[in-house]
């Protein structure tokens, strides 16, 4: 994880240096000299303000794991074959089939009835006579 941290920086600054001076003056003669009087000059300086800030830092670490390895042991094992056989079953099915029933139905016929008569015919006969 990276994380910014503020970095200092200094700065050298030049601060004048105030120097006591002796005035020597005698009386009667007036001499005009001019010495430099230290002049202070404010200035704005920003120091940076130093902060604690916590740092996470990662380390890798060798770590020694134990991991269990498979054994592999060989062993015969008997399979018994197993053999396909035809198998006839019989399971009843039940069907439903609409048999016609014969109905009986009477009905009156009138039948004329035949009753035997003697009938008689008459048949004429032509007959051919000779008159002599």
């Amino acid at each position: 994880v990276d994380v910014h941290v503020p970095h200092t920086q200094e700065e050298i600054v030049h601060v004048p240096k105030i120097i006591q001076q002796e005035r020597i003056t005698q009386q009667h003669v007036e001499m005009m000299v001019e010495v430099p009087v230290p002049m202070v000059q404010e200035e704005i300086v920003h120091v940076p303000k130093i902060m604690q800030q916590e740092r996470i830092t990662q380390q890798p670490v060798e770590m020694m794991v134990e991991v269990p390895v498979p054994m592999v042991q060989e062993q015969i094992v008997h399979v018994p074959k197993i053999l396909q056989q035809e198998r006839i079953t019989q399971q009843p099915v039940e069907i439903v089939v609409e048999v016609p029933v014969p109905m009986t139905q009477e009905e009156i016929v009138h039948v004329p009835k035949i009753i035997q008569q003697p009938r008689h015919h008459h048949i004429e006969v032509e007959q051919i006579v000779e008159v002599p």
